[in-house]
């Protein structure tokens, strides 16, 4: 047996098949069909699938236990009903169609390591994308709103630039503040339905482009108490984060707070690793240093600027407040 210093490969790539298989089998629907007993040829016509793929697939996903068989018939597992069926307290299905778009990203490493650039997948998939961003757990999002709130008790309006499904600007809403969520028009599109914002009071939806130097003129200059970026700055290179920050401060009224969570690399031990998928996935993203975002901050004209870390060590968060002309 291994140390606990040394990789396992056999662990590891039977780890790694597995999370494929049940990836896949989510993606097709699969679970949600089994969430009743079915044979093969109801699942066939259910699924408009291939006889010969759904036998192999559903007698793998019996010998893990995550399906059941009763003679000819198959049924999802007790076990695996939270995690793969929508409402479960476990639930991890939102992540996994993200997780396999990923996983084909890093398939390009070799030829990403020899000068390739990665092919552009932002939006690649919006649904999935978006899905796995919700799936962040409602503790670790209390827990962010809450710090924010903490640095600027008398914030009542918030910006959340590339929100997506709107876990934050959701959280924000309900400790009393109004929101803006900003993104792309795909994304709101997608979101307003899907995660039923639309209908949210207090929380505004607001499509663009936060890379363009143009998307402040969409707002009143120094508008917010608050301006929230969760997980964007790993997506950006040195530069373009340098100028994020720049446009940030002229939205924020004199005293307001910029709250950025991310990995801070040095801080978080999952940084080193997350900036492979940025490689594989983004033009020049990264995760970055805690100097880094400091100089950066102190850069656009912000100060008290402070880092804590969310989720044990994980993640951090970012708060600095702009000092106004």
């Amino acid at each position: 047996m291994p140390s606990r210093d040394e990789f396992d490969f056999e662990r590891a790539r039977d780890g790694a098949t597995k999370l494929v298989l049940l990836g896949a089998a989510h993606k097709a629907g699969l679970f949600e069909a089994l969430a009743e007993e079915k044979d093969i040829l109801s699942l066939k016509r259910a699924l408009d699938a291939d006889e010969r793929a759904l036998y192999i697939i559903l007698e793998a996903l019996c010998s893990l236990g995550f399906v059941d068989k009763r003679e000819n018939r198959y049924i999802i597992a007790a076990k695996a009903r939270s995690l793969f069926l929508e409402g479960g307290k476990d639930y991890v299905g939102g992540s996994l169609p993200h997780f396999l778009n990923i996983l084909e990203a890093w398939l390009a490493l070799p030829e990403i390591i020899k000068g390739a650039k990665p092919e552009r997948r932002t939006p690649h998939d919006v649904s999935a994308f978006m899905h796995a961003m919700a799936s962040r757990q409602d503790e670790f999002v209390e827990e962010v709103i809450n710090q924010c709130l903490a640095r600027k008790k008398d914030a009542k309006q918030v910006l959340d630039l590339g929100g997506g499904p709107g876990k934050y600007a959701r959280a924000f809403v309900s400790k009393g503040l109004g929101a803006v969520l900003y993104d792309l028009p795909e994304t709101i599109d997608y979101v307003s339905t899907e995660f039923g914002l639309k209908d949210i009071k207090n929380l505004i939806l607001k499509k663009g482009d936060f890379t363009e130097n143009e998307f402040t003129e969409e707002f009143e200059r120094a508008s917010f108490d608050i301006v929230f970026m969760g997980n964007i700055c790993h997506i950006y290179s040195e530069d373009e984060n340098r100028k994020l920050i720049k446009n940030v401060a002229k939205l924020l009224k004199k005293g307001g707070l910029i709250a950025i969570e991310d990995f801070v690399r040095g801080r978080s031990p999952g940084a080193e690793m997350f900036a492979v998928n940025m490689l594989a996935n983004t033009d020049g993203g990264n995760t970055w240093t805690e100097v880094q975002y400091r100089e950066w901050l102190k850069e656009a004209g912000f100060s008290s600027i402070e880092v804590i870390d969310i989720d044990g060590k994980e993640k951090q968060l970012i708060t600095a407040l702009h000092r106004g002309k």
